[in-house]
């Protein structure tokens, strides 16, 4: 199924939950991450409780160290 994460249509399995995108996407190192299915956004203690649907809008945001 067809999903859009941060501007791109990717292809994911019908059983994906956020947790397990966020970490094929950003890997283990979860700590500064934001998650927004659809403009709401997903406490992380629910990542492993949510599934993506097809045509969802998800939205992955890393804050960053910088000066």
């Amino acid at each position: 199924m067809e999903i859009t994460y941060n501007d791109q249509i990717q292809q994911v399995t019908k059983e994906t939950s956020v947790s397990e995108f966020v970490f094929s996407q950003i890997g283990e190192k979860q700590n500064g991450i934001a998650v927004a299915i659809n403009e709401t956004i997903v406490p992380k203690s629910e990542w492993a409780k949510t599934y993506l649907k097809a045509n969802d809008k998800l939205l992955i945001i890393k804050a960053t160290q910088g000066g």
